[in-house]
């Protein structure tokens, strides 16, 4: 079963490591320091190969640990080949994971460039993740069994010990290799696997303990899934608080800071929410206007304690990260944008399915045939629930955008996230009509050709009609809001110099703020010494006209702009 685990992981390592080396040669080219190198090729396989004899070694441990704290006791005489599987693994492997690491370390010292390199970082991450995602199975299942108090299992408390013992390392590893912040990718990817364990066990552990208070004689087995969704509660919250709470929340506000944030805190939230709410509002409908399907009301809401503690936990991760954000998302900066357009279009695919499901529904009602899924009932009461859900959410953020473009049109619609948010809906709802168009064109023509064209094609058709007509909405009403934004007014853009490093306070806005205005690559440098207060744009922008096609430094010293003309060699 570990293999069939790590076998993808290997591969994706194999993956990542020529990415890495790729990336690597592509900046070296563009420095006009050469491309891939035999250096680069050594690295390559020198971290590929320590990969995989550390995930070797962690496996016989595994094993022989397991067997020590009495796991399958009674097979050992018979399960030769596992054991001496282990055996070999252990001995002949640690020692030669032992001895590249000793190498490593060495050509480290002796090469500090060694540490630049990207395979490293792509290394210590892939490690590091494959060791954290094996030793939170582990620990998962020695929670559940402590908490069922079922009998003790040794292969995962092994497996725990080898696994935890080996993401330990590399852990300190990263944090002293990849202290320049190269450890980025390691630690959101930690504290997204934190977060969906952590989610998943505490929605399964709500849901089913609601369900065997409200419905004590119907829940089969409360106790074993009890178990299994506190281990994965206390296994993802462990991961969470480790790379979340410890690490990851005390950052800058970078990028993929705010990637996480809005995307898998807001944005994963307010889908869970979203999506078990439907499906609740879904079934009060038909229970009361559709058809049951002659189902008892114990079987028919099975469900229903699980999807509330859905609505529950989606509404506290969205009110959790949005809290986060705080002045991040307060005034009107692109943090804002991104989490309105990003909520209203979520929003927006509720209300776009509900539309197509209308039109299905109506399709269905009005042309002879056979239901082979829902009844037509259940379809148009579906449709009402996606819109019921949809509409609210998308139209109260849709407006705060619509208010904001009438307070400030040029700021909001040169907005990158704006562009981005229209041209992205294009882009989906045009692939998404091509194939629902080609979906209606077979079913046509396949009834064409067996001389059965009739109203029951039209039938046959009514889900890929109604993805069509609603796509076809979508891109109108937002070609003419495109359309509209074009049309304002945009002011000359002021030339600005090749390039500006700021030197001063932390500002994560106002590098995209100058390098919208003036197109010019800049970088900010915070000023560790010395008073420097708040940046102030216009005074910004004043300094650095005359400077058109110079390289300048440009260093606050309290409210002073002192600018440093740069000269470059080029090449």
């Amino acid at each position: 079963m570990v293999f069939s685990i790590l076998g993808p992981v290997i591969v994706l390592a194999v993956i990542g490591g020529i990415v890495a080396l790729l990336v690597g040669a592509g900046r070296r080219r563009s420095t006009g320091a050469g491309g891939i190198d035999s250096r680069s090729v050594r690295r390559f396989f020198q971290y590929l190969l320590l990969f995989i004899l550390f995930v070797v070694v962690a496996i016989g441990l595994s094993d022989l640990l397991g067997r020590l704290m009495g796991a399958s006791t009674s097979e050992w005489p018979v399960d030769s080949s596992a054991l001496a599987r282990a055996l070999a693994f252990v001995i002949i492997g640690l020692p030669l994971a032992a001895a590249l690491s000793w190498w490593t370390w060495r050509s480290h010292r002796a090469d500090p460039s060694e540490t630049d390199s990207p395979l490293l970082t792509v290394y210590l991450t892939l490690m590091t993740l494959t060791a954290l995602v094996m030793a939170a199975a582990s620990c998962q299942v020695i929670v559940a069994e402590a908490i069922g108090r079922t009998r003790f299992d040794g292969a995962a408390a092994g497996q725990l010990v080898a696994w935890g013992a080996l993401w330990f390392a590399h852990q300190s590893g990263t944090r002293r290799l990849l202290a320049d912040g190269r450890d980025g990718a390691h630690v959101l990817l930690g504290s997204l696997i934190g977060l969906v364990m952590g989610t998943y066990g505490l929605t399964v552990t709500l849901g089913a303990s609601l369900d065997l208070l409200l419905r004590p004689g119907v829940f089969v087995r409360p106790g074993a899934v009890l178990a299994q969704a506190g281990g994965m509660l206390v296994a993802g919250v462990l991961v969470w608080v480790w790379y979340w709470a410890m690490t990851m929340i005390r950052r800058p506000r970078s990028d993929p800071w705010l990637a996480y944030v809005l995307l898998a805190g807001v944005g994963g939230g307010l889908i869970l929410s979203l999506v078990a709410a439907s499906r609740m509002l879904w079934s009060v409908l038909v229970w009361f206007a559709g058809d049951r399907l002659g189902q008892s009301a114990t079987q028919y809401f099975d469900s229903t304690a699980v999807e509330s503690a859905a609505v529950v936990i989606g509404a506290l991760l969205w009110w959790y990260h949005r809290t986060v954000l705080g002045e991040s998302a307060a005034g009107r900066n692109e943090v804002r944008r991104v989490y309105e357009y990003l909520v209203s279009g979520i929003a927006l695919v509720a209300a776009v399915s509900g539309v197509g499901t209308v039109v299905a529904g109506f399709i269905e009602a009005v042309t002879p045939g056979l239901d082979t899924g829902m009844t037509t009932q259940n379809t148009l009461l579906a449709a009402v629930t996606l819109l019921v859900v949809g509409v609210p959410v998308w139209w109260v953020h849709w407006q705060r955008i619509r208010s904001a473009v009438v307070a400030d049109p040029i700021a909001e619609t040169g907005s990158l996230t704006r562009r981005i948010f229209l041209i992205g809906l294009f882009g989906v709802a045009g692939v998404t009509a091509v194939i629902a168009l080609l979906t209606a064109g077979y079913m046509f023509f396949r009834d064409v050709v067996d001389a059965s064209l009739g109203l029951v094609t039209i039938r046959s058709m009514r889900y890929a009609l109604g993805v069509l007509l609603a796509s076809a909405g979508v891109s109108a009403y937002h070609g003419s809001i495109f359309r509209q934004d074009r049309a304002v007014p945009v002011p000359a853009r002021v030339t600005g110099p090749e390039s500006v490093v700021l030197v001063g306070a932390d500002d994560a806005d106002l590098p995209r703020a100058i390098r919208r205005a003036t197109g010019t690559r800049v970088e900010l440098w915070e000023r560790l010494e010395g008073t420097s207060g708040p940046w102030d744009e216009a005074s910004l922008l004043d300094a650095l006209s005359g400077h058109a096609g110079q390289d300048i430094m440009v260093v606050a010293d309290g409210t002073q702009l002192q600018v440093l003309v740069l000269g470059r060699r080029r090449r």
